[in-house]
């Protein structure tokens, strides 16, 4: 009798420690509506809703293929949160495509222990905007988008993406302490013009 109370006393901790042990709340963008091809940016604001208000650990996955995205902002988290990119994510090749002409293709504002990973790409399909552009002799030239901007973001980890063909510049960050530097590929177009 005496064993078994000591065996149960040993173990009861080692139970609730596997308990609280759970892995992270996967979120698939396919659940929320996401179709190869069609405009993925409400079914990942939704998933983004969902995961940023759990109180556990929430990964957002946009799964392999071809993904069309016109703009997102993404705001906030309540737990630690990774947005996993494993196919190609692409802009809408117009310019003027955009619905807030001002803003960049995806925003992610405010979030706290956030990782941007998965081997994936984010196409801005600039070749047209290229063109189009005309900032080196025009002032008031038409404010072009860029791929990724990371605005007041902390303790976050960008690895193993890939952003190429940015209409402007590949990556904005403002305010951001990152817990580790980013570890990803940024193609500039003479680069990715070659490569194809």
């Amino acid at each position: 009798m005496a064993i078994n109370f000591i065996t149960i006393i040993f173990f009861l901790p080692l139970l609730a420690i596997n308990v609280n042990a759970q892995g992270p709340v996967t979120y698939d963008i396919t659940k929320y509506g996401a179709k190869p091809g069609a405009d993925i940016s409400q079914a990942l604001m939704d998933a983004w809703k969902e995961a940023s208000n759990s109180t556990s650990p929430s990964i957002i996955v946009i799964p392999r293929g071809t993904w069309s995205l016109s703009q997102v902002k993404l705001i906030g988290n309540k737990a630690p949160l990774e947005l996993q990119v494993q196919g190609t994510v692409q802009a809408n090749p117009k310019t003027g495509q955009l619905p807030n002409k001002d803003g960049e293709w995806i925003t992610i504002n405010y979030v706290n222990y956030f990782t941007l990973s998965g081997g994936g790409v984010f196409d801005g399909q600039g070749q047209e905007a290229w063109k189009q552009n005309d900032c080196h002799k025009n002032r008031n030239c038409a404010k072009l988008p860029m791929n990724l901007s990371f605005n007041f973001i902390n303790n976050s980890i960008i690895r193993d993406v890939t952003t190429k063909d940015s209409k402007n510049f590949h990556v904005n960050v403002y305010r951001a302490i990152m817990s580790r530097s980013f570890d990803s590929q940024f193609l500039p177009r003479e680069i990715v013009q070659t490569l194809m």
